[in-house]
């Protein structure tokens, strides 16, 4: 199998090894900088740097470890190491999937929204979530709204990262699209440390440090990232800092033998925001910013206790987690009054599972097993500010929210060639609602649900496998969205809330198949078919753009398909590529707010907003080795059709125009040293990845007085400009 993407495909030896006590690592011999070519392989390997590597597959996951060859699901491991740690390492090697887009509702570059298979997952608060996040195991998605900061995640850390496609009862409530699976290093037996410092466009500086080793049998280690930058657009500084260590101990020959860690865990971050801008104000210029002001302000602390014990004859993972996450962000509004938000989440709990090898008869089994419950707490308190009036608290709620799970699954090898899957999980979730403003608005909703799957997977040769599958997912609505949950009291961005008309939870029903060819180690082609039927989706509707609330529309549908490819060529050359087809549409008819003052209801495949249909990569690059000296370069052209404004899901607006953009890396190393030069936007594009309809409040730029009657017309988040960086880096 390719290094990009790993079909979870086993033969009857690779289901028993599944449970297995010792670690069977599936080669994969295709990093980003792919040295097979040149003559003297080996010492090119020691001498590229261990950041550009990408790890080993573990074929013996479950639950609480890697993603698993064992179950019938597209997985696709991520090239994390070939983007300078730091915020967007992830979205950079995301980038690089079929079906993958990006979009940037908040004119932000830390916190851009990402969509697979039609579903979101995002760092935005309000914006109904549909991929799942775990680092080592533990939930990153956070309590209030489901939303994800990846600016807060340990770049610097990660050691694997892989993205399981669609729903799956190992990870449960939110993974319709996907799950998004992330581990860390750990010491080694060598001590080691890196140092990497960086510059480029708009006042951009960056610093990552690592560092690890053994002593006495105890394995630690320890990242650190920061990055500053001015920004692009006005008003757009960031500020980003990230600091993970892990301290562990091993007592058998394998991980699976024995084994205990701490991970700690410290982020703390100040982002500031343009958002989007009327088009009238883009043509005059792009750096324009609607409502200097805005910013997000988090401080996480994370703690996680993880290990795992053979015991009966399999082996007993688990894992204790606690969290907490303090939020300040600052709308300012127009008009004003302004909105300054204040979240307190804090959450904890545990998850436990036992994987065992079994037999029927001669028919090998995998078996997994497990249970997870964790406690979710928030407390929102929004405080209204300017506009000529004294400071008010609008509103003070918390939430607290229980969440349980438990999910069984067996791998069966009827033959040497074919598995089948079958799997069950239960869900229930809880969410009381507590307003200490107005205890009229105090109210708990309950949610639960039995998710199914069954799949099927053949390998006809070692080169050719296909699988098939049915399987079932469930959302409960966020504790946001039930709190916004009335048209006639829509919330103010960031959120006003009061207990609301109940949502439902959103279900699907999802069929997918495919097939890998890997005809080389540097040359494959991956085709994958999906079909993903949504009950109750939860969709939110905009009148304006301070205001939102949820509602559930009652049938939705994802289906698509996503090819990727890769070609090794002579003299270290290669060629990549990708396509997708992801239409992601309506199915019944609901009326969704908008700036519009009489919107019209959505028809059957209508599309969602900001969902292209046709989407595409293609990439080359080369790998050369003269004698210590590594060079190493890549070229790569994305390209999206046009997609419908937000507030326009009847379809009846012109589309945010489709766009190319074209990217360029270099790198040089030599002994312990390197060099990376990175540009973006490389021919200095214009382009939009977001856009929604909105009255413009402000009226022409610069005009002295808001007018009377706004107009509605379409506003743009402009992509970034052309951004070039130069990074330095040694092994010490």
């Amino acid at each position: 199998m390719n290094g990009s993407s790993v079909r979870r495909l086993a033969s009857a030896a690779g289901a028993c090894s599944l449970l297995s006590t010792a670690s069977l690592a599936a080669q994969q011999p295709a990093p980003r900088r792919d040295s097979a070519v040149v003559a003297d392989s080996a010492r090119a390997d020691s001498l590229r740097r261990a950041t550009h590597q990408l790890a080993p597959v573990v074929v013996n996951s479950t639950r609480l470890s890697a993603a698993s060859e064992a179950t019938p699901a597209q997985v696709e491991q991520l090239d994390i190491k070939q983007s300078i740690p730091g915020p967007e390492t992830l979205h950079n090697a995301l980038l690089s999937l079929p079906g993958i887009t990006l979009f940037d509702d908040q004119g932000a570059r830390l916190q851009p929204e990402i969509e697979v298979r039609g579903f979101n997952v995002s760092p935005v608060v309000g914006n109904p979530q549909g991929v799942s996040v775990f680092l080592n195991g533990v939930r990153a998605n956070e309590p209030d709204a489901q939303e994800v900061n990846f600016d807060l995640l340990p770049s610097a850390a990660f050691e694997q990262a892989s993205l399981v496609r669609g729903p799956d009862v190992l990870f449960g409530r939110n993974s319709l699209g996907g799950t998004l699976l992330l581990t860390t290093r750990r010491g080694g037996d060598q001590p080691e440390a890196t140092l990497e410092v960086g510059g480029g466009s708009f006042g951009e500086q960056t610093l990552t440090t690592t560092a690890g080793g053994k002593l006495g049998g105890v394995d630690g280690f320890f990242a650190f990232t920061g990055e500053n930058e001015v920004g692009w657009r006005q008003a757009t500084s960031s500020n980003t800092r990230n600091l993970f260590a892990t301290i562990g101990h091993q007592w058998g020959p394998t991980h699976d033998s024995g084994d205990v860690a701490l991970d700690i865990q410290y982020g703390h971050d100040r982002i500031s925001a343009a958002g989007s801008l009327p088009a009238s104000y883009i043509a005059i210029s792009p750096t324009i910013n609607y409502t200097p002001g805005d910013f997000f302000l988090p401080e996480a602390v994370d703690l996680a206790l993880r290990g795992n014990e053979p015991l009966a004859g399999g082996i007993l993972r688990g894992t204790i987690f606690g969290r907490r996450n303090n939020v300040q962000q600052f709308n300012a509004n127009v008009p004003p009054p302004n909105t300054d938000g204040f979240t307190f989440n804090l959450s904890g709990g545990t998850t436990l599972e036992w994987t065992r090898p079994l037999a029927i008869g001669s028919v090998p089994v995998g078996w997994t097993m497990g249970v997870e419950y964790s406690r979710e707490s928030s407390h929102i308190r929004l405080v209204s500010t300017g506009g000529g009036r004294p400071d008010s608290i609008t509103t003070d709620a918390t939430i607290h929210q229980d969440n349980a799970g438990a999910f069984a699954q067996a791998v069966v090898s009827v033959t040497p060639e074919m598995n089948v899957t079958g799997g069950l999980r239960a869900d229930y979730v809880r969410v009381p609602f507590r307003d200490s403003l107005d205890a009229g608005n105090d109210g708990t909703s309950t949610y639960n649900r039995v998710s199914p799957e069954l799949g099927l997977t053949y390998r006809f040769t070692d080169d050719f496998k296909a699988f098939a599958a049915y399987k079932s997912g469930f959302r409960a609505p966020a504790p946001l969205e039930l709190a916004c949950a009335s048209p006639t009291a829509p919330c103010s961005l960031p959120f006003s809330l009061g207990n609301d008309p109940r949502l439902e939870p959103v279900t699907t029903r999802d069929y997918e198949g495919g097939f890998d060819v890997d005809l080389t180690a540097r040359t494959s082609l991956d085709v994958d078919a999906f079909w993903t039927d949504v009950y109750n989706d939860i969709v939110f509707a905009s009148p304006n753009l301070t205001q939102e609330y949820f509602l559930n529309a009652p049938r939705t549908r994802r289906a698509g398909i996503e090819a990727s490819g890769k070609i090794g060529l002579p003299e270290g050359f290669r060629l990549a590529g990708s396509y997708s087809y992801v239409a992601a549409t309506y199915q019944s008819a609901v009326i969704i707010a908008t700036a519009d003052s009489s919107p019209k209801a959505t028809r059957p495949g209508d599309l969602f907003p900001l969902s292209p249909l046709h989407r595409g990569r293609i990439g080359a690059g080369v790998t050369h080795l003269f004698g210590a000296l590594i060079l190493d370069g890549e070229f790569d052209i994305r390209g999206y059709q046009g997609q419908f404004l937000r507030g326009d899901e009847s379809n009846q607006r012109k589309e945010v125009p489709g766009y190319t953009v074209a990217g360029l890396t270099a790198r040089a190393d030599y002994h312990q040293f390197g060099v990376e030069l990175a540009i973006e936007n490389l021919f200095n594009r214009p382009y939009y990845t977001f856009g929604i309809e909105a009255q413009n409040i402000l009226g022409p730029y610069l005009q002295n007085s808001p007018p009377a009657n706004p107009i509605v017309e379409p506003f743009y988040t402009p992509g970034y400009a052309r951004r070039i960086t130069v990074t330095l880096s040694a092994r010490l």
